[in-house]
């Protein structure tokens, strides 16, 4: 039976479906993990939200006193320092969460150089995924006019398609491919494009679930 969606037959020649499958797992777990941390530390604690209501509460209030006139002066003044009291407070709660932010940021910017170089060490100069350019069967011809076009290079084609646009992010996909033989670059996929592909998945699916929520 014919596939709903038409898809090429990739010739493998390599497929390390066991590790593929870890480092998957590596990737959506690290990287749920970590989106968990940055929204716990991040977001509005329940006191600045019920404190943004209270103060429009009070300014509210205020807007009604001051339009009474001078026969409210003394209610007005009450609220308007309760007013200023409460828009302090807030202010230095924002830049609690702003200075929070930074520091999350910085943790998660070591973490991510952390565990980069800890995949790459671990699979140095291992291809997950490597593909016959001879037996790819993507619409290139073979000969380029006087030139001959290479099994690697129909490789590499086929991978800058295949994960745009990562690809075409020059130093992001050399990290990717670090530690591999130089002649099996353009036809493989290293461990850390694995990884990566789990986490902007995971991530995609956490700000979806994270706006589904907040939209309730």
């Amino acid at each position: 039976m014919a596939p709903f969606i038409p898809f090429p037959a990739i010739p493998y020649k390599i497929v390390h479906t066991g590790d593929i499958i870890l480092l998957l797992s590596i990737g959506f777990i690290y990287e749920f993990v970590i989106r968990m941390y940055q929204h716990r530390n991040t977001r509005r604690s329940s006191h600045e939200r019920k404190l943004n209501i209270h103060l429009a509460t009070l300014r509210y209030e205020a807007a009604k006193k001051r339009a009474l006139g001078p026969s409210a002066f003394v209610e007005t003044a009450k609220l308007e320092r309760a007013v200023l009291a409460a828009d302090k407070e807030l202010a230095k709660l924002v830049e609690d969460r702003a200075t929070r932010k930074a520091r999350v940021g910085k943790v998660i910017k070591k973490c991510n150089i952390a565990s980069n170089i800890l995949i790459i060490m671990l699979y140095w100069g291992v291809a997950m995924v490597v593909i016959d350019g001879s037996r790819l069967d993507d619409g290139s011809e073979i000969y380029n006019g006087d030139e001959v076009i290479s099994d690697h290079e129909r490789a590499s084609t086929f991978w800058k398609g295949f994960l745009f646009p990562l690809s075409y992010n020059g130093m992001a996909y050399k990290i990717a491919q670090y530690g591999i033989d130089n002649d099996m670059k353009p036809s493989c996929l290293g461990a850390l494009a694995v990884v990566w592909a789990a986490r902007v998945t995971c991530g995609e699916v956490f700000d979806c679930a994270l706006q589904w929520s907040t939209a309730k």
